[in-house]
């Protein structure tokens, strides 16, 4: 994990922005940057996309009392499965 990574997850997070309209009410949202640092701290470049996306849902459903959807959430972790591996 780097701040490169936690930086272009925390733009995945904001862009896809699981919280809706409820993001407008948390002042220390901050892009998700706990949320993302949390993430990325418990994945790594073997991770499967499956295992990523299982760590994306635990992480803001216990962060936020959210439930995520599981289409949106392999889409996502696809997407930080080809950050972490790219070359």
């Amino acid at each position: 994990m780097n701040k490169r990574h936690i930086e272009k997850l925390k733009d995945i997070l904001s862009e896809w922005n699981p919280l809706g309209e409820q993001a407008n009410q948390i002042s220390d949202l901050d892009n998700y940057e706990i949320e993302a640092t949390d993430i990325l701290f418990h994945i790594n470049k073997k991770s499967s996309v499956e295992q990523i996306s299982k760590m994306i849902s635990t992480v803001l459903e216990q962060a936020f009392r959210i439930d995520v959807e599981i289409k949106k959430s392999l889409e996502i972790a696809n997407k930080i499965y080809l950050m972490l591996n790219k070359k």
